[in-house]
């Protein structure tokens, strides 16, 4: 018997060699091999079995060793890779390696699971009322999974929730729903942040049928969360984007939570997006797929439709301006938060004014207002800033100098509490100088404020008010993440100083406050996304505030005697107030935002209407890389009229851990998605060795 072995090796996208199958050795179809190849062993997984081989018999050598006692490549998986290669121009053991643990790669035989339990944050088991549109959604889904069978496309569905309207209710119970028909499900979360909580959750229902996998865990803890999955002991799978490709079988319903988040989006090696292995493992199993989010990105809520109320359950209604057909949504909408309770206002505060009327420092006097009366009423408050560190640049003004890391072309962020100078890419640190190294100046200053400048200055104003921080420098283990959650939730009054990982997905009941610094940050990108961010970040993080139920939304037809006026308030500040993404994001109206976003880009061609392709070329000799951009883009200018916009430029971090980058973006027509095999042909009829070619469509991140 022979075995088709595809090998660990760096030439086309799909090599197999044929090996002869020892005598009493048990071989399967995606089993991991030690195979002998040139004058080393190199790993592999078996691709196909046979009886015979073409090549000739003096020249088949044989397998040197199968690893483990199972084939960890499961059918699925092989059934699948070849879409995932062809859909994102990726190498298939590449592809085939992001379905087993890092216990499973290399020269490692794993070790017996211990099945010991992740930590999670011990919890919402109780008696839980649904709203209607709560009950309406679980009907919709559960009535589309249940009619698998006799429909040739599996539903998809987007759930458009507000903050706070029990979209996780809904996931749980469509769960169960799967789990009655003997199938499995897949629940994703866009930060490991999150996991915890949701594991929680989870585990307060379903017990030990849940598993979860993230990048955080050790080896050996994913390792045996991972054969959990794969021995069938747990069905339901939980965590960031790598757990889309959990060892899981008869798949009933995967769950995308938060949709619109960028870390779906994978920005390294191997590329791909989350949502599109999604759809591929969805049509496999003919399982149902599950969009959620309060602010949908744009590209998937143009593909979200209204259900027909004169059709089947897979009927649908044509929207206007709608993008090039794809596979839609079926619109599911949650417009109110459970136990009728109000979203909290937000207030714009000018911070232009505040300079005017003498106040230079972080915080407007509207903020340090709210956060006393907060305070004094024993609640808690979050603060929210997208950066982290004390302060993003250290700067002489005598000279202009700047410091900057050595191996990137990045500036370096001050760390007050390390006392150094760090790079956020490579993490490089440098001591704080006393005087500029340049002139000699003592005239050093500190740029914008991070995180660790927020907490200093909060302490100066509240000194007897625990004060917890949450961003990537304080929480470096998932630990530590949960014993900072447990903290501050038992702490009040309290105040919590996060960046965008505190933005979504968690249940604060006792927050009644959210302060929003710098709310201008995320849009002053060079990029066609950043009023979309900008307006989900807000909308995100404003739903931290007022969840507790004490307060119940006012009654308009009785003028407000329904109920008491909403306590809980958010403060936005900013520089241009009048920027039109903070009056829809005050007015939580993400269908106007929408559909003003939608023909902006409609106007403009870009994605939804659009493709982007960005050509991302790293290497430690930028003449080589000069010479292979020139070579591929005389080759894609031959087509520049298929292009609606085609260039070649340094990347925005033109340096990163010593090795130069350049791109081409490329854009064109959504309808001219065969552009993508062309673009891809050309690169590897071009790329020379030392030099790294990443293809990335529709990136979430151009820098």
């Amino acid at each position: 018997m022979y075995a088709s072995v595809l090998v660990d090796i760096a030439l086309s996208a799909c090599d197999t060699f044929d090996y002869k199958i020892p005598d009493g050795i048990k071989a399967e179809i995606g089993a991991r091999v030690l195979v002998p190849f040139g004058k080393q062993n190199i790993e592999g997984f078996i691709m196909e079995i046979r009886e015979n081989t073409n090549v000739s018999a003096e020249k088949v050598r044989e397998i040197t060793r199968i690893y483990d006692d199972f084939a960890p490549i499961l059918p699925e998986f092989m059934a699948i890779s070849d879409a995932i290669c062809n859909k994102f121009k990726l190498r298939k053991i590449d592809v085939l390696r992001l379905f087993i643990p890092p216990a499973l790669r290399g020269r490692k035989k794993p070790r017996v699971p211990k099945n010991k339990e992740i930590q999670a944050i011990k919890i919402a088991p109780k008696e839980i009322t649904l709203t209607p549109d709560q009950t309406n959604a679980i009907d919709e889904i559960c009535a589309g999974a249940n009619l698998l069978k006799s429909t040739p496309t599996p539903p998809a569905f987007l759930l458009h929730g507000v903050t706070g309207s029990g979209k996780t209710e809904v996931y749980m119970r469509v769960i169960e729903n799967v789990l009655a028909q003997n199938k499995t499900a897949i629940m994703l979360v866009p930060e490991i942040g999150l996991t915890p909580q949701v594991l929680g959750n989870f585990r307060a229902r379903f017990g030990g049928l849940c598993a979860i996998l993230h990048s955080n865990l050790t080896p050996a803890e994913r390792y045996d969360e991972w054969f959990r999955l794969f021995s069938g002991e747990a069905k339901i799978a939980i965590g960031a984007r790598s757990a889309i490709f959990a060892p899981l079988q008869n798949i009933g319903i995967i769950i995308i939570d938060e949709e619109h988040d960028a870390s779906y989006q994978s920005e390294s090696n191997p590329r791909y997006n989350t949502h599109e292995i999604a759809e591929i493992r969805a049509a496999y199993n003919h399982a149902t797929l599950v969009l959620g989010s309060a602010t949908p990105s744009i590209a998937t809520y143009s593909r979200g439709v209204p259900r027909s109320g004169d059709t089947t359950i897979f009927g649908f209604i044509a929207r206007p301006r709608t993008p090039p057909a794809q596979h839609q949504f079926i619109l599911l909408e949650l417009k109110s938060r459970v136990n009728d309770i109000s979203m909290p206002p937000i207030t714009i505060v000018d911070m232009t004014q505040e300079i005017r009327a003498g106040n230079g420092g972080i915080f407007s006097r509207l903020l340090v207002s709210k956060l006393t009366e907060v305070i004094s009423a024993k609640k808690q408050a979050i603060i929210f800033l997208n950066r982290r560190g004390f302060s993003s640049s250290l700067t002489c003004k005598s000279c202009g100098w700047v410091a900057k890391c050595d191996h990137c072309d990045v500036s370096l962020v001050y760390h007050k509490e390390d006392n150094l100078l760090k790079c956020h890419y490579c993490s490089a640190r440098q001591k704080v100088p006393i005087t500029c190294p340049k002139c000699g100046s003592n005239y050093l200053k500190y740029g914008a404020t991070g995180t660790q400048k927020v907490v200093d200055e909060l302490q100066k104003v509240f000194p007897d008010v625990p004060i917890f921080r949450m961003d990537a420098d304080s929480i470096k283990h998932r630990d530590d993440l949960i014993a900072t959650l447990d903290k501050f939730s038992a702490s009040s009054p309290a105040i919590l100083v996060g960046t965008q990982m505190l933005a979504k997905g968690h249940h604060f009941p006792n927050v009644e406050l959210v302060g929003i610094i710098d709310a201008d940050n995320s849009l002053h990108f060079a990029d066609y996304r950043a009023t979309e961010r900008t307006f989900a970040l807000v909308t995100q993080v404003a739903g931290r505030a007022g969840r507790g139920g004490s307060e119940k939304k006012i009654d308009a037809d009785r003028g407000g005697a329904g109920g008491n006026a909403p306590q809980s308030a958010v403060i936005l500040q900013t520089y241009i107030p009048t920027h039109y993404v903070y009056k829809l994001a005050t007015d939580y109206d993400y269908k106007r935002f929408f559909e003003k976003e939608l023909n902006t880009r409609a106007v403009t061609k870009y994605p939804p209407f659009a493709t982007i392709v960005r050509i991302l070329v790293t290497g430690e000799r930028d003449d080589k890389i000069k010479d292979f951009l020139q070579g591929v883009m005389l080759d894609l200018r031959k087509r520049n009229n298929d292009f609606i916009y085609l260039s070649a430029m340094k990347s925005p971090i033109g340096r990163l851990d010593d090795k130069f980058r350049y791109q081409i973006i490329a854009r064109f027509e959504a309808s001219k998605e065969k552009l993508i095999d062309f673009i891809d042909e050309t690169i590897k009829s071009h790329a020379p060795k030392g030099v790294s070619v990443f293809l990335e469509i529709n990136p979430q991140n151009l820098s």
